[in-house]
């Protein structure tokens, strides 16, 4: 039986919070806003309700207010499953244990001033969150999967976890300020200097940016012909518009919106990934064709 009306909505609602939740995040990285309440948390400056003067605890505080809107959401989810959807209760148990996780490893990383490995290991989990959200709306909808299973959900499979770690890879170049590492991109960067930590971090990242586009493009290839083609061709667009991104990031001198499009466009190639592994995984596939039936 498909999970309810009330249950879908709620499981993408969430989603799109946290999204949104992670892309302001990262407004607050690219602005410096990271320390705008002061070395305090749960508190703002020592207060609940600071005055809201300054650009920086403005950005920092609505950051704040938002993951509460995040932890809300999936108490809401999980309320849900507990009482209706008891199929779902698993997820939404994992949801809720990863979003009190992430809290505290936003309060570390304030309080202890924001170290790039606690400040990169909070995005890690905070995307890992995502994932795991996207997987849950995914199976509440439980859309009709092709008769025809092929090994294309392993392909997808890859894809997510390499796409995840090119995000958190990207996270730890943004918070140890190697974002202009090679700032000349492409040119000139072939043999860089990789003795040089920050040179290193970045040549790393446009090295995995490569594999990920060739994983997803093979990945994209086999969807279309096992009858996933929106998915496929969703995943090459995204692909291409993220490396284009990458590269406007840089020229742009690590413009805060731009950088903000960059980790969008990752979002949406992941969730792209995480939907098609779940949709043609052997076992759920199976499902959603008895549940169509």
């Amino acid at each position: 039986m498909q999970a309810s009306g009330l249950f879908r909505r709620l499981s993408i609602a969430t989603v799109l919070i946290t999204f949104g939740h992670l892309l302001f995040g990262n407004i607050v990285s690219g602005t410096e806003s990271g320390m705008g309440c002061g070395p305090h948390w749960p508190l703002c400056r020592g207060q609940l309700f600071p005055p809201l003067t300054d650009p920086a605890l403005v950005i920092e505080w609505t950051h704040r207010l938002f993951a509460m809107l995040v932890g809300l959401s999936i108490i809401a989810t999980m309320t849900v499953a507990w009482r209706r959807e008891r199929a779902f209760l698993k997820l939404a148990l994992y949801s809720l244990v990863l979003v009190i996780i992430v809290g505290v490893f936003g309060g570390i990383t304030v309080l202890l001033d924001l170290p790039k490995a606690v400040s990169t290991a909070h995005f890690a989990l905070g995307t890992l969150l995502f994932g795991v959200l996207v997987v849950l709306a995914t199976k509440a909808h439980a859309p009709v999967s092709p008769q025809t299973l092929s090994g294309v959900h392993r392909w997808a499979l890859v894809s997510v976890i390499l796409i995840y770690l090119q995000a958190v890879l990207g996270a730890y170049v943004r918070h140890s300020q190697a974002g202009m590492a090679l700032p000349l991109w492409p040119f000139l960067t072939f043999f860089p200097n990789l003795a040089i930590s920050p040179i290193a971090h970045q040549w790393s990242h446009r090295l995995l940016a490569l594999l990920v586009l060739g994983v997803v493009a093979l990945t994209a290839a086999r969807a279309i012909k096992s009858g996933y083609a929106v998915l496929g061709i969703s995943s090459v667009v995204l692909v291409l518009v993220q490396i284009a991104l990458g590269v406007l990031t840089v020229w742009s001198l690590l413009n805060p919106i731009v950088a903000m499009l960059h980790l969008a466009g990752a979002l949406a190639l992941l969730s792209t990934q995480i939907v098609l592994t779940v949709r043609a995984w052997p076992s759920y596939a199976r499902v959603a064709e008895v549940r169509a039936s």
